[in-house]
């Protein structure tokens, strides 16, 4: 919502759309790169969360695991709105943030300087909005929905995490090189 509520949560959605041929980097970039860097100047008494980032795609590049974004993604945060505020107060949103874009064969260092108003409201959402924070919800992970367990005995390890039955083994087996029994 551009009218948030007083003392409610909002979505923000950091709409990332990297060029074709050039990647950014997730939460953990793997062997190379670095995540995205944000630094919030927010109102006083609002706050965000850490970013939400969809499933990362798999790069591997001269040996190096990297996990990375090549189509378009969108971390979202949650923005926590002071209580108490007065309808038709402004909500300055600014974000300097800092990312690496690279290729296969080279990395760029880029930085960006971002502004969002917001005004306390009714907390109204337009439905074309909510369709794509939606839509960038669905790609979030999602929690197994079990717990996982462990043993050790004689020296060995043995973890048991539970896998939904018809989730495809063949990119676990290959991002964390356990085998799936």
């Amino acid at each position: 919502s551009t009218r948030p509520a007083a003392g409610s949560e909002v979505t923000l959605a950091l709409d990332t759309r990297p060029q074709p041929g050039w990647h950014g980097y997730w939460e953990n970039p793997g062997d190379a790169g670095f995540p995205a860097k944000l630094d919030w100047m927010l109102p006083q008494g609002a706050t965000v969360s850490p970013p939400t980032y969809p499933m990362p795609g798999t790069l591997l590049v001269v040996g190096l695991m990297n996990y990375v974004f090549e189509a378009p993604y969108a971390p979202l945060v949650t923005l926590k709105v002071p209580a108490g505020l007065a309808p038709g107060t402004a909500l300055p949103i600014r974000l300097h943030t800092q990312y690496l874009v690279c290729t296969r064969e080279v990395c760029v260092p880029e930085q960006a300087d971002l502004f969002l108003s917001l005004t306390v409201g009714d907390g109204a959402i337009d439905p074309a909005v909510r369709a794509s924070f939606d839509a960038w919800r669905r790609v979030l992970p999602h929690p197994l929905g079990g717990a996982a367990t462990w043993q050790a005995s004689a020296g060995r390890v043995r973890i048991a995490i539970p896998y939904p039955a018809a989730a495809p083994l063949d990119a676990l087996r290959r991002t964390i090189g356990l085998q799936v029994a």
